[in-house]
């Protein structure tokens, strides 16, 4: 037999092919319960497809973002198709994953049909990773990183800080009262009674707009009048 008539040689079948794919495929009831899941399943979830199976997708989700989730879902089932939905699972080992999902409903099957894709490294690259774990020791505390220059939400998420950023929150972190203008200044290497105080009053006002586009949560500093600046909230510095 020539090299022409030959048979093809068999291949193994394409769901041993899982662990090559990038996107998990996942079927849900409308209550959200798992029914079938296949592809990177175990890569994304941290669970085999056997463990998903039976589970409600909703209790893996992030708490910050079950209610955009929610809503995302009911857009789902009134026909509209999703598509690069983002959110945050809790993967079994309790580490947080970052997802894009594309989504849509199947009314002949009863089913919602997703496609989730692990984002996480993108967002690293971002500069807006959440922490690796979901309960940290403080999980409601704001952290502040000398190594990378972040600052940590309450939630999670890190933002990548200037110097002079930086600067600005150790002082106010450090202080769980009152900051004053003075104290905040001359941390930045500057002549207080030279600095012009309102490039110190843009300067946290950038800085409360940065945060608040980052994590969708204010900057827990309060302006007091005539004294300074407070971090008003649970926080703490990580050399």
């Amino acid at each position: 037999m020539d090299d022409a008539t030959k048979k093809p040689e068999a291949v193994a079948p394409f769901s041993d092919f899982g662990d090559l794919m990038l996107d998990a495929i996942c079927a849900v009831t409308a209550e959200a319960i798992c029914v079938s899941a296949t592809g990177a399943c175990e890569r994304i979830f941290g669970y085999t497809p056997e463990e998903m199976v039976g589970k409600c997708m909703l209790d893996l989700v992030h708490p910050d973002d079950l209610d955009r989730t929610e809503q995302s879902i009911d857009r789902v089932m009134d026909g509209y198709q999703q598509r690069y939905f983002e959110n945050r699972y809790i993967r079994k080992d309790g580490s947080v994953v970052y997802i894009s999902w594309s989504a849509t409903w199947s009314e002949e099957r009863q089913l919602r049909i997703g496609v989730a894709r692990d984002i996480t490294d993108r967002k690293f690259d971002e500069g807006a990773l959440v922490t690796s774990q979901l309960l940290p020791e403080n999980p409601s505390w704001w952290r502040l990183s000398a190594s990378p220059r972040q600052l940590i939400s309450s939630n999670g998420v890190a933002i990548n800080l200037s110097e002079q950023d930086y600067i600005v929150l150790r002082v106010l972190i450090s202080d769980a009262e009152c900051v004053t203008r003075r104290a905040i200044v001359e941390a930045m290497g500057k002549d207080f009674l030279s600095y012009d105080q309102r490039r110190l009053d843009t300067q946290i006002r950038r800085l409360r707009s940065k945060v608040q586009e980052a994590c969708g949560r204010m900057l827990p500093v309060s302006t007091l009048r005539a004294k300074g600046f407070r971090f008003y909230e649970p926080a703490r510095i990580d050399d």
